[in-house]
């Protein structure tokens, strides 16, 4: 089975727009438990909902060159990883194994659906770029 550059928007965005809620709602309250800053925590969720705006406005809006589109957050879900992974990283004192659990996992999903976007964009990477 598989899945159309237009659905992956679809699943991106509303990825994103459950990592915003998770990240705004649950990991921003209770800072002890997670150990990350809450003004980080809300940066990091405020980039999440700009990426489910994109995402979602893409898969609703654009009536073809959905793959132009899925490269375009296939690069910023990357630089989210890359930016998360960083934080982590500064913060590692503090985080709380819940914490580390909680940003780990969320690098490895996003992580696994870039790996799906890159396999629906790949033809256009080497050539003509995401047409």
């Amino acid at each position: 089975m598989t899945i159309s550059a237009k659905n992956l928007l679809l699943l991106d965005g509303v990825g994103a727009l459950m990592t915003a809620t998770l990240l705004s709602q649950v990991v921003a309250r209770y800072e002890s438990l997670f150990g990350m800053p809450k003004a980080t925590v809300y940066v990091l969720s405020v980039v999440a909902l700009g990426f489910a705006a994109f995402s979602l406005g893409s898969y609703l809006l654009a009536k073809s060159g959905f793959t132009r589109y899925l490269g375009i957050i296939l690069f910023a879900n990357l630089a989210y990883c890359v930016a998360t992974a960083t934080l982590t990283f500064v913060y590692r004192e503090k985080l709380t194994w819940l914490g580390f659990a909680y940003f780990i996992g969320e690098i490895i999903l996003v992580l696994l659906l870039v790996y799906q976007e890159y396999k629906k964009t790949r033809p256009g990477i080497g050539g003509k770029l995401f047409v």
